[in-house]
């Protein structure tokens, strides 16, 4: 009942039991009701002041600390649940500034007995510290302690985002993309929403290595495609690359995202960059590989001097064998290696392979190891035997050959040519017209005997250094009356023109690599370096010098993940499993003692 019917009924009995004697008396007390009335109805409509008001203009301009501080003086002055309430935002005010200890400190003094509706809102905050301190499990926990569906809008969208970071702390790129995508939409592309989705992506993207973002491409997303392409140039240690990298992506991506903030900072750490550190590990100079490691060190050097400034590498050369190589491998890695070139031995590698599943650098293997090996970082190139093996069969087919008269020189070497050119030649359709393939010591007693033998034959693959191929030769000519062609590798020819003694390979075709066959301008300049500073190991050891020049350029063509690239020592393609095969290889004919080139 109001005030204003208590007084009208009060007037009422008055005028009843005292008639109407002092009715001014009455009108004048209805009257003074009235107002009052209306006076305790204005001060109830008057809004009220909001106590946070301040800490929320300070979140507005972005003073979070002093927000929080605010929220927290607020929350000392006020009772359950309201005083929860107001630590809870001071702790959110804390976490947009990255202040952890000071928003957990608050977090473990918040009685949430005494709160009201905090239940969710604190496991997102929980989610958000666990990620903050990289303890991604525990915080994707406390996310699936949440029923996503029962949320209100705003907390749809924390979850949402939350979410999306635990995808991309995981590495898992494409998923959290399409969650940042989702997101963006719901928050009708909220600017900081999306930079701060694109922080995380980039992160993300940059904590894998060169082989996990290949795994990622192709991507139909022109836009996340751009993000890979860009992290991928960061794991380019040349200055040099790496800039004209980001010269070919702005080109790609002109109006990429990334542009704004990223690209800036990648250029500015050009001029920072110090040159890259290479770590040689080649078998010490007095082991019986110790002739073979110096001239692929000379080779390794003298591609590198060709650099100037910044982009000339730091080499540190360590000795190494099978004993020691996983011991002086990480002592290369922890003395800041940025590369590692070697081993060589196959043996050694292999250890060195076996060593770990993940090597900690890229690591260029100077050796095939014939077996099939998933370590992570190691990347295998050689002069193989078996790559040329393998363009013989392929030409011999193409010249219309179907059965081989096959003579290699007994011994493992010789077994493991053998048995390349038979899995090559039989997979083609090819035959074979001799049973006995393997010649030793008497070879000139022996072959002939084979080669009467071969009567169905209409080839010859014959392997033998230059010295026992001159006089393998002649005995073709006694026995097959010169018919048979004769294919076969570098093995035959030393590298140096010397037609009075190579008179003797007359017609013999054989494979071998541009340094030696076609060099081009570099490869001419380099050698002419060669044969002032080492002439007699130029002669001895071209190829390993090729290797060494090689080994230095594969290092910067697996930088950019290119996977074909020519070589000095072929046309180089390399596989998923970081093995580096020669293709294309340069074909000759020895005509009147010299190689002349058939292609």
């Amino acid at each position: 009942m109001t005030i204003l019917t208590r007084s009208l009924i009060i007037v009422i009995l008055f005028s009843f039991l005292f008639g109407c004697s002092q009715p001014s008396l009455l009108k004048q007390n209805v009257q003074n009701e009235q107002n009052e009335q209306n006076e305790q109805n204005e001060q109830n409509e008057q809004p009220l002041i909001d106590p946070a008001k301040t800490a929320k203009r300070l979140e507005k301009q972005g003073e979070h600390q002093k927000a929080a501080q605010e929220y927290l003086r607020i929350a000392g002055q006020s009772i359950p649940p309201t005083q929860q309430s107001y630590q809870f935002l001071a702790i959110k005010a804390f976490l947009k500034v990255d202040m952890l200890t000071e928003a957990k400190a608050e977090l473990a003094k918040l009685d949430v007995k005494k709160s009201y509706r905090l239940e969710i809102p604190l496991k997102l905050v929980r989610a958000k510290i666990d990620l903050a301190e990289q303890r991604v499990y525990q915080a994707e926990q406390w996310l699936r302690g949440i029923e996503p569906t029962a949320l209100s809008i705003p907390l749809s969208i924390e979850y949402k985002q939350l979410y999306a970071y635990v995808l991309a702390a995981k590495g898992q790129v494409l998923e959290a993309n399409r969650a940042f995508r989702e997101l963006e939409k719901l928050t009708d592309n909220d600017p900081a929403i999306i930079k701060e989705n694109q922080r995380r992506l980039w992160n993300s993207l940059s904590s894998l290595n060169q082989r996990e973002l290949k795994q990622l491409e192709p991507v139909q997303d022109n836009r996340l495609s751009g993000w890979i392409t860009l992290a991928l140039l960061t794991k380019v240690s040349y200055p040099k690359h790496l800039q004209q990298g980001i010269n070919d992506w702005q080109r790609r991506f002109p109006n990429h995202p990334a542009t704004q903030d990223v690209v800036p900072d990648l250029v500015q750490q050009l001029a920072q960059m110090p040159p890259p550190q290479i770590a040689l590990l080649l078998p010490s100079i007095d082991s019986p590989f110790g002739e073979y490691a110096q001239a692929i060190k000379n080779g390794f050097f003298i591609a590198t001097d060709t650099e100037i400034g910044n982009n000339r590498p730091e080499i540190t050369t360590y000795d190494v064998d099978a004993e020691n190589i996983v011991e002086v491998y990480q002592k290369a890695v922890d003395a800041g290696a940025d590369f590692a070139v070697g081993p060589l031995v196959k043996y050694t590698l292999a250890v060195l392979a076996e060593s770990q599943p993940q090597l900690p650098i890229p690591t260029l293997g100077l050796n095939h190891l014939g077996i099939s090996i998933t370590t992570g970082n190691l990347y295998q190139l050689g002069v193989s035997p078996e790559d040329e093996v393998t363009e013989v069969t392929r030409r011999a087919w193409a010249d219309g050959h179907r059965t081989a008269l096959v003579l290699v020189p007994d011994g493992d070497w010789g077994e493991r040519i053998l048995e390349t050119f038979l899995l090559e030649w039989e997979q083609l359709g090819g035959q074979l017209a001799n049973s006995q393939h393997l010649y030793g010591n008497d070879f000139q007693f022996f072959i002939p005997q084979i080669i009467e033998e071969a009567e169905t034959a209409d080839m010859v693959f014959m392997v033998a250094p230059p010295e026992q191929a001159r006089q393998i030769r002649p005995l073709f000519d006694s026995n097959l009356d010169g018919n048979l062609p004769i294919y076969s590798i570098s093995k035959i020819y030393s590298g140096t023109p010397n037609p009075e003694l190579d008179v003797e390979l007359e017609d013999v075709m054989f494979v071998d690599m541009p340094w030696v066959l076609t060099p081009d301008e570099n490869a001419v300049q380099l050698q002419a370096v060669m044969l002032e500073s080492w002439p007699e190991e130029r002669k001895k050891h071209k190829r390993l010098h090729a290797l060494g020049i090689d080994a230095y350029y594969s290092l910067l063509q697996i930088q950019q993940l290119n996977q074909q690239w020519q070589g000095q020592t072929g046309y180089l393609s390399v596989d998923n499993m970081g093995i580096i095969t020669r293709v294309q290889l340069r074909w000759a004919r020895f005509v009147n003692g010299k190689p002349e080139l058939l292609d």
